[in-house]
C-alpha cells in the first residue's frame, strides 16, 4: 500500500468517532429542517382556513341580519337614513378582519390573494364602508391605511 493511502486510512481510522458524529448532526439538522418547513406549510394551510371561516362567518351576518343590507347597498343614502350603529359596528368587523389579512400577508402566513385590491376598492368604494372607513381609519397603523387608501385611488 502507498504511503499516502496508509495515513489516509490511518487518519479514518484515528476520526472514524468524529467523523460518524458530524454526519449524525448534518443528518439532525437536515431533519430538523425538513421538519420545519413542514411545519411552516401545516401553519400557513391552517391560518388560511381561519381567515376564510372568519371571512365567512362576516358576510354570512349579511345575510342573516336584514338590518345589514344596506351596508352593501351602492346607492344607500346616507342624508335621509344616517349609519346606524350596528351598521357600522359591521364595518369595523369587517376592517379589523381586512387588518388581519394585510399582516398576515405581510409576515407570509399567507399568500396574497389576487383580488385583494380589487375587493378593497369595491367595498370602500361602497357608502357605508367609505364613511365608516374615513371615520375610523386614523385607529389603525399607518401602512395598513396606506395600503388601503393606495388601493381606493386605483
Amino acid at each position: 500500500m502507498p504511503p499516502i493511502m496508509f495515513s489516509i486510512v490511518a487518519w479514518v481510522a484515528q476520526h472514524t468517532f468524529d467523523l460518524v458524529s458530524a454526519a449524525g448532526i448534518v443528518a439532525g439538522l437536515g431533519f430538523t429542517a425538513a421538519s420545519f418547513r413542514e411545519d411552516t406549510r401545516s401553519r400557513r394551510l391552517a391560518n388560511l382556513i381561519k381567515l376564510t371561516q372568519q371571512h365567512r362567518d362576516i358576510w354570512e351576518e349579511t345575510q342573516s341580519n336584514p338590518r345589514l343590507a344596506r351596508v352593501i347597498d351602492s346607492k344607500a343614502d346616507l342624508y335621509t337614513k344616517p349609519i346606524s350603529v350596528e351598521e357600522s359596528q359591521f364595518v369595523v368587523l369587517v376592517i379589523l378582519h381586512l387588518h388581519c389579512w394585510y399582516r398576515a400577508i405581510q409576515e407570509g402566513e399567507v399568500e396574497s390573494l389576487d383580488g385583494l385590491s380589487k375587493d378593497v376598492r369595491e367595498f370602500f368604494a361602497l357608502p357605508i364602508p367609505g364613511r365608516v372607513w374615513n371615520e375610523k381609519k386614523e385607529f389603525q397603523d399607518r401602512d395598513f391605511v396606506h395600503f388601503v387608501e393606495s388601493v381606493r385611488k386605483l
